[in-house]
């Protein structure tokens, strides 16, 4: 399900005018609520299906013609990024929560993720599949990191996923895939600060990645989230500092529906990752619980709750169910947010 732009009737269209920020409800399925720490069952958690805005001359919107809206980013202050494929530039900003969009750069790339320095607005970074690209001036110029992290762009090696995490420097990862069947992408991370930057297999193994994030405490946690797949199960996996994927966190393998005998969820399409404000990496403290949306394809994705579990035990993941309420038992799902503390997070 494609999230579209929307423009005013009458408004002149210099860039994007007129995204509706609340439109992300199409690219999402509800809103979870009062998640209960203890329980592993869909019942944990409500689904709650969110109406979107009027639409056509009586809703005062029309379709901006050949565009979606994908990999909606928002930095720090609230400022507002996305790609529009279609239209002659692709890399676009807000700062009025998404009334009016300028474009940024002439960037005309095929974008497939987008990201924001957490502690420097002016730092912008966007990937196409085989490259990263990064602005030091706020989005006027970019300039091209160095080539093919992981031979991205070559072999059938493509970029899926970027994260930029901030300690006295920019780090930057990116996840892969390798689209041949038994070949396999990894993650991969470029230092800022070294004198000449290059990018840093982290030793994943075999397996394609859909999703990489940085952990919000970074500075201080290090720790760094991968959901992967080997084509047969899909897990999500943590890494701190430059210690192994597991070492810390078990793996947690994605099942469907919670059921008494497994069924594996293989992610090929995107995943997503989203962190509670209460997050704490260390599976010690009570409180390593992450949530992760991964679509298949087929149909057959969902919403999990990751509980993280201390290795070498493995991390329940908890199917949520997103649809069920609405007789879906599983979808794929394209987008995740996540306000407030675990236990009573909220989910989009």
């Amino acid at each position: 399900m494609s999230l579209k732009i929307r423009q005013p009737a009458k408004a002149p269209s210099p860039g994007l005018p007129g995204l509706f920020l609340r439109l992300l409800v199409l690219a999402a399925v509800g809103v979870a609520l009062a998640a209960s720490p203890a329980a592993a069952s869909p019942d944990a958690v409500r689904w709650t299906k969110v109406n979107i805005p009027a639409g056509g001359e009586t809703g005062g919107w029309v379709l901006a013609s050949g565009s979606d809206v994908r990999h909606l980013t928002a930095s720090p202050d609230g400022t507002l990024y996305a790609a529009a494929p279609g239209l002659t530039y692709t890399l676009y900003r807000s700062a009025d929560g998404g009334y009016t969009w300028t474009h940024l750069g002439k960037v005309g790339d095929d974008i497939v993720a987008i990201a924001v320095s957490p502690a420097d607005e002016s730092r912008i970074y966007y990937a196409t599949v085989a490259a990263v690209f990064r602005s030091t001036d706020a989005g006027k110029t970019f300039s091209q990191l160095p080539n093919g992290p992981g031979g991205a762009g070559a072999g059938n090696v493509e970029i899926t996923s970027l994260a930029v995490a901030r300690a006295d420097h920019d780090i930057v990862a990116v996840g892969t895939r390798d689209t041949d069947s038994s070949q396999f992408g990894g993650v991969y991370a470029l230092d800022g600060a070294d004198i000449i930057p290059a990018w840093t297999d982290t030793g994943l193994g075999s397996y394609d990645v859909y999703a990489v994030a940085f952990s919000p405490a970074y500075p201080t946690d290090r720790q760094m989230v991968a959901v992967m797949t080997d084509e047969t199960d899909s897990f999500v996996a943590g890494r701190v500092a430059d210690g192994g994927w597991g070492a810390a966190m078990g793996n947690a393998r994605l099942n469907r529906d919670n059921a008494s005998s497994p069924v594996a969820v293989v992610v090929t399409e995107s995943a997503a990752v989203a962190f509670p404000a209460n997050y704490d990496a260390d599976p010690a403290s009570g409180l390593n619980f992450l949530y992760v949306a991964v679509a298949t394809g087929a149909g057959t994705g969902d919403v999990y709750r990751i509980s993280g579990a201390p290795a070498p035990n493995p991390s329940p993941a908890t199917d949520l169910n997103a649809g069920a309420a609405y007789g879906q038992g599983n979808l794929d799902i394209t987008g995740l947010a996540v306000y407030g503390e675990y236990p009573s997070a909220v989910l989009l």
